[in-house]
Parts: C-alpha cells; structure tokens; sequence
C-alpha cells in the first residue's frame, strides 16, 4: 500500500513539473492572453483536468512559473552580497547583485520576457507585482540606506539609487535578449558587471 502511495506521488511530481516546463516555453513566448489552458495542457502531456489539478487556475500557473524561475541561482548571490556588505565592500557588493542576475537572465531569457509579459498583459494584481519587486529589490535597498548612514554614499533618495541600478541591468537585458542584440555582437558578462559598477559607484561615492 505504502508503495502504491508512493508510485502515485512520485507520479503527481512528474506530472506537476511538466506542466511548469510547458508553462515556461509557452507562458514566455505567448504571454498570459496568448496561451490557453489547452495549449498547456497539450504541451504538457497531460488532459486538461489534469492540469486545474495541480493548479486552482491559469493566473496560479502563471505565477508560480515566474516565481519558479526567479528564485533559481538567487541563493549563491545573495550569499555573495550578505558576506560583501557584512565586510562594507561596496564593489563585491554590487559585482555579486550584478553578475547573478546577468548570469541568470543571460543563461533563461525566458525570465525577462515572462516579466515583461506579466506586466504589459495586466493580468496579475498590482498588490503581487508590488509584492514581488520590491522583495527583490530589498537586499540593495538595505545596503544603500546603510551606507548613506555610513557617510560612504552620496545623500539622495536611496530607493532612486535602486532604480537607476537596476535599470542598467535590465535595459542591458533587454537590449540584448528582447531585442536580440547578442546575436548581433555578445558580451562578457563579467567585464559587463564590473563596468556598471563601476559607473555606478562613481556617482554613488563621495
């Protein structure tokens, strides 16, 4: 009996991360609106019901495919960032938040693009948006405030030091993933992140 159980959530498992793989490829080439439940479910392997099994609804999917896919390799750069700011080391600091997530988007562009589907089809309530960047974005949020106490960085709204920083990283995201610029010419991801710090930092520090 015990080993039936056993076979039957082993099954579920399967079941239940085949739908995510199918939602990924689908979800970031189609966007919310432009994937069915049945294209999923085709995609899958699996009959539709199977699918509102595993998931109450597409927008459930939905989400838990992008949450999936952003906390993927997160753990190692924020380990990086926590022992850099716990050492005040502004650089390892923001080398670490920068090569993580060009490492990540670079490596599954399908990230990028599920983000920016989840915000130009509207379908996910602003409260979970908000909710989810501004997870992300705490960490660095934390780290500036403090070296503003600190008398390291310039005084400024801390969070607008947040948005210019990441919004270097994504526009280079996009310019190259969205827009396809890395076939046209790649870049080395580490000499990248060490540039962008470096222009940061410049108008950061006193």
């Amino acid at each position: 009996m015990k080993t039936a159980k056993r076979k039957v959530r082993e099954i579920t498992k399967v079941r239940r991360q085949d739908i995510l793989v199918a939602a990924e490829k689908l979800f970031s080439q189609k966007g919310f609106k432009g994937t069915t439940t049945k294209d999923l479910a085709a995609k899958a392997g699996v009959h539709e019901a199977v699918l509102f099994r595993h998931f109450e609804n597409k927008r459930e999917l939905y989400r838990e495919t992008l949450e999936l896919k952003l906390s993927r390799s997160r753990p190692s750069a924020l380990e990086q960032m926590d022992k850099s700011a716990a050492n005040r080391d502004d650089r390892g600091f923001f080398e670490a938040l920068a090569f993580g997530l060009l490492t990540r988007f670079e490596e599954d562009p399908t990230i990028p693009r599920l983000i920016l589907h989840s915000a130009m089809d509207s379908h996910e309530p602003l409260r979970v948006v908000a909710e989810r960047q501004l997870r992300v974005e705490q960490p660095t949020l934390n780290y500036i405030s403090r070296r503003m106490r600190d008398g390291a960085f310039r005084k400024m709204e801390p969070n607008h030091a947040v948005f210019a920083f990441g919004a270097m990283l994504f526009g280079y995201i996009v310019r190259q993933q969205i827009l396809g610029m890395s076939r046209h010419k790649a870049h080395d991801r580490k000499t990248i992140a060490k540039d962008f710090v470096t222009i940061f930092l410049d108008g950061m520090l006193k």
